[in-house]
């Protein structure tokens, strides 16, 4: 009758806390990176919505209408819409109007832009994260 010793040879003890100490880290490193990754996506959709909602705001309020909107009319519009994971005042919003400002048939363009700091910065660095809307102003 055969036996087998359990935990192997004895120079082999201890080795599966090494592999599961490198494993571990691994397997966390992933799960921080594509959280990272994943949160970078969701302050970007926030800043891609407010740039939408900016430039609806302007195309709204071209001069032929009742309240003309001016450039820090859009920024106010575009920081309401950023809540969440984007801080409405580290965002800059650029507004501009060409070729005439504010006329109808003109196109306006709203930039929004915000520096993300993801969790592993010290790893990766911050990310600037942009988006840019363009409409026609109809009033």
């Amino acid at each position: 009758m055969s036996t087998t010793k359990i935990g192997g040879k004895k120079g082999e003890r201890g080795s599966y806390i090494v592999e599961f100490g490198l494993s571990f880290v691994l397997f966390f490193g992933m799960i921080l990176g594509i959280l990272d990754v994943s949160r970078g996506i969701y302050a970007y959709s926030f800043l891609s919505g407010a740039a939408k909602e900016g430039s609806r705001y302007a195309m709204i309020h071209g001069s032929s209408s009742g309240s003309k909107a001016s450039a820090s009319d859009v920024q106010g519009v575009v920081q309401k819409w950023l809540i969440g994971m984007v801080d409405p005042a580290s965002a800059t919003v650029t507004t501009t109007w060409s070729p005439v400002s504010e006329n109808p048939g003109s196109i306006v363009s709203v930039k929004v832009q915000y520096t993300y700091t993801p969790i592993s910065s010290w790893l990766v660095g911050n990310w600037t994260l942009q988006s840019n809307s363009q409409t026609m102003v109809v009033q």
